[in-house]
């Protein structure tokens, strides 16, 4: 049985640039709903838009941490 190396769906040189971009878009829907926050009225806010804007929130920094660890080579 011959066996290869195993080959990581995403090269690692593009790791600081997908570290980059995930990060940005992540802040980007941050303050998306930070300036929601702020300029809707309690009774005004939708609980749904607030929970879609949050995930994708969390979604794109989490991701965008992930590929700063693996490119700074902290593999846990």
């Amino acid at each position: 049985m011959v066996y290869s190396a195993y080959q990581p769906p995403i090269d690692p040189k593009h790791y600081s640039n997908l570290s980059i971009v995930l990060t940005f878009i992540g802040f980007c829907f941050l303050s998306d709903f930070v300036i929601y926050q702020f300029t809707k009225q309690k009774e005004q806010r939708i609980l749904s838009k607030e929970l879609a804007i949050g995930f994708f929130s969390a979604l794109f920094l989490s991701s965008g941490t992930l590929f700063t660890f693996l490119a700074l080579g902290l593999y846990f």
